[in-house]
């Protein structure tokens, strides 16, 4: 997560490895210059007419990455969100560089556009990523060409995101309703339902050792497991951090997709999403009393 005082540059240098982007094939790294020349497009945009006018953009439909991170922008979620989401999909993209180099540069260019950084600086910064040579031959000849975009087949970096999985999908609702239960009834009647009634011994695990007073320990453990565990345990281990946090329930949402490797898809009514998770929290309810 990204802290108020990190600068993102520094941020995203101690999270990710870089290398990863630097070391990737020559074609690969002209494939992201079109995504860098997007987030550029799309800063020119909303310095001249604000955050809203980007969701009216046409640049707001050409990837449904950036549309993705877009759309989190327009809804004004947090940087600190917006970054445990971007370190939440890169996890889910070990396997592929180049998903893992999209992500961080669509993802690190959101953030920047939400500072309010310069097109020039944000272009210089993501170009930086692909490495010195790279940069030193190429970096006129981008910057003459920002203006221009190539979304071909041959250019296009289609990241391949988890479809419907329906044991995610149950969990995911039994933990945003937990997270409803908090909001209504208090701290208290949460942990009675976590550790006497709800069948998850991980969860309960997860829960009693990030419920601590000390925050800083909290955050501590919540890192070092976060690092070493496997996706269902990263996926308990980020719904005990947002119940323990006061995470607002619909950025939940958004932060367990990402453990998942699922596209959050912003055309469904948040009041759809809110409606299922009040009805399992009557369910879970009905079910202990």
């Amino acid at each position: 997560m990204i802290n108020k005082f990190d600068h993102i540059t520094d941020y995203f240098e101690n999270t990710f490895d870089l290398g990863r982007i630097k070391n990737l094939p020559i074609t690969d790294k002209f494939r992201l210059i079109n995504y860098i020349k997007l987030v550029s497009k799309a800063n020119d945009v909303v310095k001249a007419d604000g955050l809203e006018a980007i969701s009216e953009s046409p640049l707001y439909e050409i990837d449904r990455t950036f549309h993705l991170f877009l759309s989190l922008l327009v809804t004004e979620l947090s940087a600190e969100i917006i970054s445990d989401m971007i370190e939440s999909y890169t996890a889910n993209f070990d396997d592929s560089d180049i998903y893992f180099a999209k992500i961080l540069v669509l993802g690190s260019g959101a953030l920047m556009i939400q500072k309010g950084i310069e097109s020039s600086a944000i272009i210089s910064y993501l170009i930086s990523l692909l490495g010195d040579a790279f940069l030193k031959h190429n970096y006129q000849r981008i910057f003459d060409e920002r203006d221009i975009l190539n979304f071909d087949e041959e250019n296009e970096i289609d990241i391949k995101y988890k479809t419907f999985d329906y044991t995610y999908r149950k969990m995911k609702y039994d933990l945003l309703a937990l997270m409803q239960i908090k909001r209504d009834q208090g701290h208290s009647k949460l942990r009675e339902v976590i550790f006497k009634h709800y069948d998850n011994k991980e969860l309960r695990l997860f829960y009693s050792m990030l419920d601590v007073h000390d925050k800083k320990i909290s955050e501590y453990l919540f890192r070092k497991l976060m690092k070493e565990s496997p996706k269902m345990d990263r996926f308990l281990l980020t719904a005990c951090r947002c119940m323990i946090r006061d995470i607002e329930i619909i950025d939940m949402h958004y932060l367990l997709n990402a453990v998942i490797g699922k596209y959050t898809n912003f055309n469904k009514p948040y009041d759809e999403v809110l409606t299922e998770i009040k009805m399992r929290e009557s369910e879970i309810l009905a079910e202990i009393s």
